[in-house]
């Protein structure tokens, strides 16, 4: 009786262990592909006392608003061929705890009803595939639906969300005010992009089924010592990789277009981001050269700026290779208006100054170069109006004389700018606090 009330109380305290640990399971890139964190199996545990008590945990995924498996969901291959592994070798098997939740987007009755219907559909599948040997029986497996996963958003959001937003967003999940509450706060931010990108990023791995194994350990001198689970651990290859600076945002960047670096045109460029989806530049361009017998010149003043919508931000956490990148990433379009004053000269065959005003729109991408730098193409196209006097210089080239018969405006529509920037992105720390 004192041994069966010890083993009543470990399975307990597993059970409640699983509840609070399964839930912070997040989500590391590995190339783009989702990796688990669970620790690989181990079965040489299984040679231990007969009274001993094993665990093994498993999770499942499944789509968004689903209660079907799907093999080629995310790890979900890898975890099904654990979990047949341990079926069939693990005859003894005394009860299995299943923990089933679903993602916090949606309706709450919509989202009981998936975490029901999801703990049904792993039991259905440990059932099938149980060894014909196995003295598992449907009323051996215990079913425990979640409902909404809100502990598990808010562990996976602190491991693994990085935006400009962050203290904003955890601040919300940790306010003691109900979930409807929580989800129309996430709703508000940054124009409702907030909210999407973290039912697009990070829910797919609160929608999960887990459970929990407890058998008593078959005796050694019964059954021999079975060999070590062979699929490879797909969380082994991964290295360490520190978080990123917690409670820092980009303020600006400096930029420097190389293409007018390599003809000698000197020029800076500022872009201050008022998130991860809107910035603003200023860029100047000032090369002033003459030489010294005043045969040519390349003298160039203008002034610009540029609206622009960042319609693929890549937000990128702090690694050992990079800086932390919070803004000013991917994809963008940009509308852009600039003017200035030139004075251009070589030799006699052309001289000319003037005016010029230009207005169009931008397409580039931006991407890191190295760990503090990165890296911008851009071109540009639209309209230009060019007001420009012609000149002829004097056989001394001391004096220009105007020539009325060749000024004029030109009007020109097409490319206007091509750009091949390095960009120094500035960081600082946030201030603390959230919502009131």
């Amino acid at each position: 009786m004192e041994w069966t009330r010890k083993y009543e109380a470990l399975r307990l305290i597993l059970a409640v262990l699983v509840c609070v640990a399964i839930p912070a399971v997040s989500m590391a890139e590995s190339d783009g592909n989702p990796v688990e964190k669970f620790p690989p199996p181990c079965a040489d545990s299984l040679q231990c006392d007969d009274n001993q008590v094993i665990a093994e945990t498993f999770a499942l995924y499944y789509w968004r608003d689903r209660i079907d498996l799907d093999e080629n969901y995310l790890d979900n291959g890898w975890q099904m061929a654990r979990i047949r592994d341990y079926l069939a070798r693990s005859p003894r098997i005394d009860s299995i705890t299943i923990f089933a939740y679903a993602s916090p987007e949606g309706a709450y009755r919509r989202n009981v009803w998936l975490s029901e219907q999801r703990a049904e559909a792993a039991k259905e599948y440990l059932l099938a595939h149980r060894p014909d040997s196995s003295a598992l029986d449907p009323g051996d497996i215990l079913l425990r639906p979640m409902h909404e996963n809100w502990a598990g958003l808010e562990a996976e959001l602190q491991a693994n969300y990085h935006r400009h937003d962050r203290e904003k967003v955890l601040s919300i999940l940790r306010a003691s005010v109900g979930n409807d509450t929580k989800k129309w706060r996430l709703e508000q931010l940054d124009g409702g992009y907030t909210y999407k990108y973290i039912i697009r990023r990070h829910m797919p791995r609160l929608r999960l089924a887990t459970w929990i194994c407890v058998w008593r350990a078959p005796e050694p001198d019964l059954i021999a010592p079975q060999p070590r689970f062979t699929t490879p651990f797909r969380g082994e290859a991964l290295t360490a990789v520190p978080l990123p600076e917690p409670g820092k945002r980009t303020i600006l960047a400096l930029k420097t277009n190389l293409l007018y670096d390599a003809a000698a045109a000197i020029n800076f460029a500022v872009e201050v981001p008022f998130n991860e989806r809107f910035s603003l530049l200023y860029e100047h361009h000032c090369p002033w050269w003459l030489s010294d017998n005043n045969k040519y010149c390349l003298q160039f003043l203008s002034f610009g700026g540029e609206f622009r919508w960042w319609f693929a931000p890549k937000t990128r956490p702090a690694s050992e290779r990079r800086v932390q990148r919070d803004a000013l990433m991917g994809q963008f379009l940009g509308l852009y208006g600039m003017g200035g004053k030139f004075d251009l000269q070589f030799d006699r065959t052309g001289c000319y100054q003037g005016e010029f005003f230009s207005v169009g729109l931008t397409y580039g991408y931006a991407m890191p170069l190295s760990k503090r730098l990165n890296i911008e193409f851009s071109v540009s196209a639209g309209y230009a109006r060019i007001p420009h006097r012609h000149y002829n210089p004097t056989d001394d080239y001391e004096l220009l004389i105007r020539d009325r018969a060749k000024s004029g405006t030109w009007h020109y529509f097409g490319p206007t700018k091509v750009e091949v920037s390095l960009v120094l992105p500035l960081l600082i720390n946030k201030k603390k606090g959230g919502l009131r």
